[in-house]
This record gives C-alpha cells, structure tokens and sequence, in this order.
C-alpha cells in the first residue's frame, strides 16, 4: 500500500489542496504513483487499528461499537473487537501472505446507521482505518442540505478522493456503475450544486442501487484508479479513491 494512515469520515473532513506543479515524470505532482503495480505479498498477519466516532459537525467516540473485518465475498469474519470508552479498536487479520481485499463492517446496535468500509487498494500492512458513523436523523440533515431525497432501500456511498502521498484532492470528479447522485463538499458542507471535491476531498454517491459498485474519480486530468465496493440497502459505505 501506498500509506499506513487513512481516515474513512462521511463528511466534512479537513485536508489540504493537493501540491501545484509537475513531477519530472511528466504527471501532476501528487500523482507519481499513478498505474504502479499493487503488492503481490503481505505479512502473515495485517494489524488493523483505528477510532469509531460520531457527530459530523463535533465527532466524538462511540464506544461498544462493534468493528469486523471480512475478505470480500466471505461471510465469516476474518477477525472482530468492540471499541473501549475512546472508541478505538484492534484487528490482527490474517492473510495467508497475501494483500487481502476486503471491509469492516461496524455497528451500535442500532444507535447509528450500519457502516461499511472499504480501503482503496488491498490490505498488504498495517493500517490505520477510522470511522465516522452517523444518526438516522444526522443523515437526513446531511441529505437535505445536499438536495438529496433518499430514496429508501438504496445504497449511500460517501468517497474521499486522495492523491499518492495521501492528501485530500480538490478538483476532482467522482463517477459510479451503475450511477448514483453525487455530490461534494462547499463551503464547509454538503453542497447542492458543488461539480467537483473541495479542498477535503469529499464526494458522496447517493441512492445507487444496492449490489456491487464501481468508483472511481478524475482529478489534474488524470483518471484513478478505479475499484469496487459494495452498497447496502439503507446502509452506508465509505471508502476512498487514489492513483
């Protein structure tokens, strides 16, 4: 993996612009990394660690919170921890000496909605995933400020779009199949009539039919690379897209 470190909020999440310039490769910079081979290997155990919080606008722990880490197409978890008072939690995942493609599944036993999420690329080390849950009514807030009408036993995806060293991309447009309503981030919140990612990266893909969906985003006239999650009805995915 390109990073050790990744943050999966559903919104409002604070980053930089990506770098200006060009690397001597001849792409934006940022973007070096663009269309490099994924591991082949991993550790025989992949430590996956991380916060489970709530509240958008003030995030705070969720304790009790339970987080199971799958491999993609299984139904029995590879590993599983409730998060303590600080709402933090450990996985030891093993993985045959293989990047393991896969989620974390995270519940409150109803207190918020049921999450999902997905890493950009294969697990192949450690790393760090936290999580951002949100109330049924949080939700509803967040969609309407977005002109979102949610349309129930839908998919909701919410996306940060980063480049190779892990900052958050303005500019970039987020695409879906099938297709959803996307939206993204201005000033501060979801935006109605915003046409790309702000400067945190945020982009979300409403009302997409539950099933497997395939994301991706272009960014400095660059596509990333692309990869596949899965959407639930009446459940929220997060995940991020990188080069």
């Amino acid at each position: 993996m390109r990073r050790t470190g990744r943050a999966l909020p559903f919104a409002l999440i604070a980053g930089g612009l990506a770098a200006c310039g060009s690397s001597s490769t001849g792409v934006p910079a940022g973007f070096e990394c663009l269309g490099q081979a994924l591991p082949t290997t991993a550790p025989a155990v992949v430590n996956v660690t991380g916060m489970v919080t709530a509240n958008v606008l003030s995030p705070a722990p969720v304790p009790h919170a339970f987080v199971y880490g799958f491999r993609t197409g299984d139904t029995t978890h590879l590993a599983g921890d409730t998060t303590n008072t600080p709402g933090q939690y450990s996985l030891a995942i093993s993985t045959g000496g293989t990047p393991v493609n896969g989620y974390l599944a995270v519940s409150d036993s109803g207190h918020h909605i049921d999450t999902y999420a997905y890493p950009a690329v294969a697990l192949a080390a450690d790393v760090t995933e936290n999580v951002l849950m949100v109330s049924s009514s949080e939700f509803s807030f967040l969609a309407a400020a977005a002109g979102i009408t949610p349309v129930a036993g839908d998919g909701f995806i919410g996306v940060v779009v980063r480049n190779c060293q892990g900052t958050t991309i303005a500019g970039a447009m987020v695409t879906s199949m099938p297709a959803g309503t996307v939206r993204y981030n201005a000033g501060g919140g979801p935006s109605s009539s915003a046409t790309a990612t702000a400067a945190d990266g945020v982009a979300y893909i409403a009302n997409v039919a539950p099933g497997n969906v395939t994301v991706q985003a272009t960014a400095s006239g660059q596509t990333l690379r692309q990869h596949t999650v899965n959407a639930r009805a009446n459940a929220i995915t997060l995940t991020e897209i990188q080069p």
